[in-house]
């Protein structure tokens, strides 16, 4: 184990205990608009969602059950079989179709679109399984924003020496088509869930107005039972009716009873005693100024429901992405000097991504636990309690990790892995810190979606008819594809979907029996298969093995 990491060890645990709890509190208020009152898709929840409940069939529906478990289990096997497979055999891990095909015709243009573009299909069952639980609408559209960014425009003005790369952030003159997409990209997002969440304004107030009233009742409940006076507001008629409003308020569309609902009290006091918690750690462990702690916090907020949008439309949480925002804000605080700036720009944005990202997955699980009528208090007290024990898990996977692939603590070294989240990270950090040089191009198209988002989103609620809203694209989707340059991952999903279109149409029973427990049995075969691949990294095994299907640069030269 590198020295580093074990100096560190010390800042892991401290930040990931405050990572680990502030973003679960302030998901709980959020858990009625995106989960009673919106009806996202949200794939993975639904497919955990799906396994759980075909885990756990009464006696009536044994049968139904066992084979719902035989299939779960069969997509599992083949799932992990591959995954792990991939590791010695390439073809496996990413096919070049196009490539090939481009050399075969001698087709330049489709070489670099697989070579250079990453027009690849990677036979990755995570994302066949998203592919099966998302709306073809959200696939299309994502489909969609990677063609325009990384298969037209960003191809074009590459070859035009407008832009001088397809990725990667620092490079000379008006950059490279990601670093020129990320801000419309994020400009798509932000402004058509914040537009979402102006059409459906009222809803949301209303459920976080009910929730500090009712924190504010439960304080005045405490101060009056503390009070040795006698109270007006603890006694006779007024606390009948307070009581008779602490059991309705807030439940009114909710089917969860009262008493396993999370109580108010809960989640705000476990939000101020994290917030406090990550002020020290940052201050203490970071050298970060209080001030920069709580306004990171606070600017976590809209990055959740952004995030819990994409993510409930597309099974992608692009919060780490869209944190690049909140590095604006903080790239010209006060600082001692450019070392002490650029630590205390990033780790602000990581305390309001950390958060963000948190809420999600918060909200994630109630989805899941929501369809399977279980109880939010449980649900959270579980979390609460399994959160201890996730911070040395994660640490010590980091450490394991690390170990394995040392390249993602020294990114400069040569790494099977893109490392394009920790190189993004480092090199907007940098940019926004020295000269922070957009493009005028790229600011001109950042306001043209921004203006469009809003207008296209507002006409498709008040004035398109429902049966022609598939007309107008999703443009969280859109936006994803515009940060995320992979678009491998909308081919594999929109590959996935193709398969579970022509299932339904020859079977639609076993379609809508075991779409998505098969999409559970696929998605974890991939994750359980991943830290096998890193335990064979650190014993020395050798990796691509086989590398037929193996693509080459201009110079003939292999690039596995």
């Amino acid at each position: 184990m590198s020295n580093e990491v074990i100096d560190d060890i010390g800042a892991l645990l401290m930040w990931s205990f405050c990572a680990a709890f502030y973003g679960m509190f302030f998901a709980v208020p959020l858990r009625k608009y995106f989960v009673l009152q919106q009806d996202l898709p949200f794939p993975s929840p639904r497919a955990t969602a799906e396994s759980i409940k075909a885990l756990h069939e009464t006696l009536t529906g044994e049968k139904d059950a066992m084979k719902k478990t035989k299939v779960m289990a069969s997509g599992f096997i083949i799932s992990f079989v591959v995954v792990l497979l991939s590791y010695w055999l390439y073809f496996l891990d990413k096919v070049h179709a196009l490539f090939w095909i481009g050399s075969a015709l001698g087709n330049m243009s489709l070489m670099n679109a697989d070579r250079v573009w990453r027009w690849q299909l990677e036979p990755n069952f995570a994302f066949f399984g998203a592919g099966l639980m998302t709306p073809p609408h959200t696939l299309a559209s994502f489909l969609l924003g990677a063609l325009v960014a990384y298969g037209i425009a960003g191809p074009l003005m590459v070859e035009s020496g407008y832009l001088v790369a397809a990725y990667g952030f620092g490079k000379p003159g008006n950059g490279s088509a990601q670093a020129w997409f990320i801000w419309p990209g994020i400009s798509l997002m932000l402004f058509t869930s914040l537009t979402e969440l102006a059409i459906h304004w009222r809803s949301f107030k209303n459920t976080m107005v009910d929730g500090f009233k009712l924190l504010m009742f439960r304080v005045k409940e405490i101060r009056c039972r503390l009070n040795p006076k006698p109270c007006v507001d603890c006694t006779g008629e007024n606390q009948v009716k307070k009581q008779e409003k602490d059991t309705t308020f807030g439940h009114n569309l909710d089917p969860v009873p009262p008493e396993k609902q999370i109580p108010t009290l809960w989640w705000a006091s476990g939000l101020m005693v994290s917030i406090v918690l990550t002020c020290c750690v940052m201050g203490f462990w970071f050298h970060i100024p209080v001030y920069q702690s709580l306004l990171a916090i606070i600017m976590a907020f809209p990055l959740s429901i952004i995030g819990v949008q994409c993510a409930g439309e597309t099974d992608i949480n692009p919060v780490s992405t869209l944190a690049k925002v909140v590095q604006l804000a903080f790239c010209r605080m006060p600082a001692p000097t450019l070392q002490d700036l650029q630590r205390s720009d990033l780790l602000s944005a990581c305390v309001t991504s950390s958060a963000a990202n948190q809420s999600v997955d918060m909200v994630q699980d109630l989805k899941a636990g929501h369809i399977v009528g279980a109880s939010p208090r449980s649900q959270f007290l579980a979390q609460l309690v399994g959160s201890f024990f996730a911070v040395g898990a994660s640490v010590s996977l980091f450490v394991l990790y690390a170990k394995a692939y040392p390249c993602i603590i020294h990114p400069m070294e040569q790494c099977e892995f893109g490392m394009s989240a920790a190189l993004g990270w480092e090199n907007i950090t940098k940019i926004l810190t020295t000269n922070a040089f957009i493009p005028a191009g790229s600011l001109i198209f950042t306001l043209v979606c921004a203006i469009f988002s809003i207008a296209t989103v507002t006409i498709r609620h008040k004035y398109i008819p429902e049966k022609y809203k598939w007309i107008i694209p999703n443009f969280n989707a859109v936006g994803i594809a515009f940060i995320t340059p992979q678009p491998a991952i909308p081919l594999a999903m929109c590959l996935s979907l193709l398969l579970s279109l022509v299932w339904k149409r020859f079977n639609q029973g076993n379609y809508e029996r075991y779409r998505t427990v098969l999409a559970a049995g696929w998605i974890a075969g991939v994750g359980i298969a991943g830290v096998c691949k890193a335990g064979l990294q650190i014993g020395g095994v050798a990796d691509h093995v086989v590398t037929w299907n193996c693509p080459y640069d201009a110079k003939g030269i292999s690039l596995c």
